[in-house]
């Protein structure tokens, strides 16, 4: 059993990644599409997935996992446009 100080650290950092994850999101989804962006945005919720405090919250581990696979595609779609656009010419 872990400590009641591990307990509020372990809920200080979810508290913290999710706070973070969701500033990511709201910068995104308010006109910031960036491939870069997605990209972090991705990791996070990686790390909310693979954070031991949730590993036994299975309606957690769900709703990230929905929200990976959401963000992920995001990031892909981001990046092909990128890779798609032709490249500016630039005259000197």
């Amino acid at each position: 059993m872990h400590s009641p100080e591990a307990n509020l650290a372990a809920q200080q950092d979810i508290t913290q990644l999710r706070a973070a994850t969701c500033v990511l999101m709201t910068r995104f989804i308010n006109g910031h599409h960036c491939p870069k962006l997605a990209h972090v945005i991705v990791h996070q919720l990686q790390r909310l997935l693979t954070h031991p405090a949730l590993e036994h919250v299975p309606a957690s581990q769900e709703m990230y996992r929905q929200l990976l696979e959401h963000w992920q595609r995001v990031a892909m779609s981001l990046l092909e446009q990128k890779n798609t656009r032709p490249t500016p010419s630039v005259y000197h």
